[in-house]
């Protein structure tokens, strides 16, 4: 038969004796750490000698502490933690006690703040990696069963422990998740046969209805689709069947204007499904704290556990969210709690605006090859080990558009700043790019008179103010336009090919025109060439007319033509010379006039 001298034992490791102690207070909260103490007189002596507790103090802070707390009629709940503080206890200038003081297990998991990154990775699968990191007693596999059944494209850890960052995922994806004394737990409540009797097994049993407006509405942007993307609700489709919660539900129009057309603006979600969710988890969230009921149990309730109220007639199905456990003396036990409705769709603490604020930081280029041809880039964070790695992620231009606008992106390894929407760290972009101590601009000039851009295989555009513009690739191709000198020159180490409608070109002095070979014109029908002045053709060689029509020449003054060998002329038809004054042949030699027929001269 159970006594009440049995309803609470506590074991230390290190100590084997039994533990006298009064004045016991175990807190436990979800998606929180469990804080103990109590004052413990670890020695039979009236008077504990000075030397024998500063060995107790050196001895047994860090240890472990199991409770274990009974009811008379079987119920056993167990909890454990660490000693975390001893105090020691004097009584007329001597040391008579030590004040003990803990916190739970999870507080392994809540020391240095870590950033990394998950990608393409499930709730349940990122919520064993940052338990492993504790003891392996710490957790069980079948205790991991999130109701988020959704994989993550991208998660990041930013500056939190891994306790705050599964408190994070469980207020913003509505994930029951909690300590139960002995293991951590995630996702889930437990099942219990516990009944309380109010006045019985029960004592200041009391109910606290909570009249709020449950009304959300949120806008958004969706980049992929280029979409605002909205929603709203006055309140839960899937809230508790609890009487009081229902009513709660249904009138608190009382207290909230019906209008759901002006929303507020949320980053915490990327598409119109994302929106669609979190707008049914707050205003389950909402539902979840419309009623609370607390009272004080004779037996040991544990967090998550589902238990039955019996009130006369009335029975409520409640699960409970806090627990404080109490002993004043040894056999004495009671456990003051708070609950909800057990059937509420998510936890209390549910908040789907939480976010880790990231700060505006350096980060390196590991992808610049968009599958989706968006002009995005994936960065690797400078932060500890493990994945740093980010999703792709957009980068700011100065001008974009369909088929328009800037594209610059920077290469592999090359060093940008990247932003953060809202500071939410899981809305990163890139803002631009840095130089540093290993990556210097080529255009460095005292006077910061150089401006330009020179991209990865060297294609150069360089403006130098009142010198000049050169715009040059590593083939030798080169503009240059000379300011000093007024002048520009274009260098093609092959072929310059010029392509338009209409050609002109304007010279108010010179044109000189120089080939190394051959020079060839042609037009599809006329050339028109008109020369104020002299017009000189000096050729090497031979030179060729061929027109296909009749051919004109006029000349207003002589006409001389030097030959230094034979002249000859042919044609097909007549030859008709005729001049207004005379002819003259002259011949150093003799003249001569064939003809196969008659010849006639008058």
């Amino acid at each position: 038969m159970a006594h009440f001298s049995d309803q609470v034992h506590i074991t230390i490791g290190g100590f084997t004796q039994n533990i006298i102690y009064y004045d016991l207070k175990l807190s436990q909260k979800m998606a929180d750490h469990h804080y103990f103490s109590f004052v413990w007189k670890y020695n039979a002596k009236a008077v504990i000698p000075p030397a024998e507790q500063d060995k107790a103090m050196k001895s047994y802070n860090g240890n472990e502490v199991i409770f274990t707390f009974k009811s008379l009629t079987g119920i056993k709940l167990m909890s454990k933690g660490i000693i975390t503080g001893l105090t020691s206890v004097d009584k007329n200038g001597s040391p008579v006690g030590l004040h003990v003081s803990g916190t739970s297990h999870s507080i392994v998991i809540d020391g240095m703040p870590k950033s990394r990154t998950y990608l393409e990775r499930g709730m349940d699968d990122i919520v064993l990696d940052l338990l492993s990191e504790g003891p392996t007693e710490f957790y069980q596999r079948d205790a991991i069963r999130s109701t988020y059944l959704k994989e993550f494209s991208y998660m990041a850890q930013y500056n939190e422990s891994n306790f705050n960052f599964l408190k994070r995922l469980a207020q913003r994806y509505g994930q029951w998740f909690y300590f139960d004394g002995m293991r951590m737990q995630f996702g889930q409540i437990k099942n219990t046969k516990i009944r309380l009797i109010n006045g019985a097994s029960l004592h200041d049993f009391t109910i606290q209805a909570n009249m709020s407006a449950h009304k959300i509405s949120l806008g958004g942007y969706d980049y992929y689709n280029a979409t605002n993307i909205r929603n709203s609700s006055a309140r839960t489709t899937s809230g508790s069947k609890d009487g009081l919660a229902s009513n709660i539900g249904f009138n608190q129009g009382t207290v909230a204007q019906p209008d759901l057309t002006v929303g507020a603006y949320t980053n915490n979600a990327q598409n119109k499904d994302e929106l669609e969710e979190m707008i049914a988890l707050q205003t389950a969230a909402s539902d979840a704290n419309s009623v609370y009921y607390s009272g004080i149990s004779y037996f040991p309730l544990g967090l998550g556990q589902m238990f039955m109220i019996i009130d006369q007639d009335t029975e409520r199905h409640l699960v409970c969210i806090e627990a404080t456990h109490h002993s004043e003396v040894h056999g004495n036990y009671t456990c003051e709690f708070k609950a909800i409705p057990a059937d509420v769709s998510v936890p209390h603490y549910t908040d789907t605006k939480v976010f880790a604020k990231a700060e505006t930081q350096p980060a390196k280029i590991k992808d610049n090859n968009d599958p989706e041809g968006l002009g995005r880039v994936r960065v690797e964070f400078y932060w500890g080990m493990g994945s740093t790695k980010s999703q792709w992620i957009r980068m700011i231009q100065p001008h974009t558009g369909a088929g328009k606008g800037f594209y610059f992106i920077p290469e592999i390894g090359e060093e940008v700043l990247v932003g953060f929407e809202g500071g939410n760290a899981q809305c990163p972009y890139v803002m631009g790019a840095h130089y540093n101590g290993q990556a210097k601009s080529d255009f460095y000039d005292s006077k910061n008179r150089i401006k330009g851009w020179k991209l990865l295989f060297g294609q150069l555009f360089k403006f130098i103010e009142k010198v000049g513009i050169w715009l040059s690739d590593p083939s030798g191709n080169e503009l240059h336009m000379n300011e000093e000198t007024k002048s520009t020159t274009l260098t093609v180490p092959e072929t310059l090919t010029l392509n338009c409608k209409n050609l002109i070109i304007n010279a108010s002095e010179s044109i000189t025109t120089t080939a190394g070979t051959h020079i060839n014109e042609t037009a599809t029908l006329n050339k028109t060439l008109s020369i104020g002045g002299i017009l000189d053709t000096s050729v090497g060689l031979d030179k060729r007319l061929y027109v296909a029509g009749d051919s004109h020449k006029q000349i207003d003054g002589d006409s001389n033509s030097e030959v230094k060998k034979d002249r000859n002329v042919a044609s097909e038809s007549k030859i008709i010379t005729q001049s207004d004054l005379g002819h003259e042949f002259h011949s150093d030699k003799g003249i001569q006039n064939n003809s196969s027929e008659a010849t006639r001269q008058n």
